[in-house]
């Protein structure tokens, strides 16, 4: 039996140590966890965005744009996306998606590529119930992160 308290201390300090090493998880779960939601939602928006082609459903505007200029995406198209990688820069992250297609023009997978980006930060604003800052959703926020979008790599 210790009378002098220091089994107390030892406990204590023992506690306090568990305490520091929990908290700091929290955070870094909780960092995670928003990033895991943010490549869920841009998972989903780039999908929409390769089944809107599938649609060829526009706007009239779009669409008479589409038929005198850009015939192929008036009809169904397979586009394939490979993955979207992650970069972090404290509060900024920028969203890089890769697809594939074999029968689109460059000008062509460069309008696809904008139609899949509009959909993954509207995707993201969407899940995080965020005010859009345009009609583009450009940038698209998180509770700690601002979203960028880069052009739609190719391969």
């Amino acid at each position: 039996m210790n009378n002098k308290g220091q089994l107390s201390v030892e406990y204590i300090l023992l506690l306090g140590v568990i305490i520091i090493i929990l908290i700091s998880s929290v955070i870094m779960i909780s960092n995670e966890s928003e990033k895991n939601t943010i490549l869920t939602a841009a998972q989903i928006g780039a999908q929409n965005g390769i089944d809107k082609n599938g649609y060829a459903m526009y706007y009239n505007d779009t669409f008479n744009n589409y038929q005198n200029n850009y015939q192929k995406l008036l009809t169904s198209t397979e586009i394939k996306l490979i993955k979207i990688n992650l970069n972090e820069n404290n509060t900024i992250i920028e969203l890089q998606v890769y697809a594939h297609t074999n029968s689109l023009t460059s000008q062509e997978k460069y309008i696809v590529g904008s139609r899949i980006n509009y959909y993954i930060r509207r995707s993201i604003s969407e899940t995080f119930n965020s005010t859009p800052t345009n009609i583009y959703y450009d940038p698209a926020k998180s509770n700690k992160y601002t979203i960028k979008t880069k052009t739609v790599i190719w391969i």
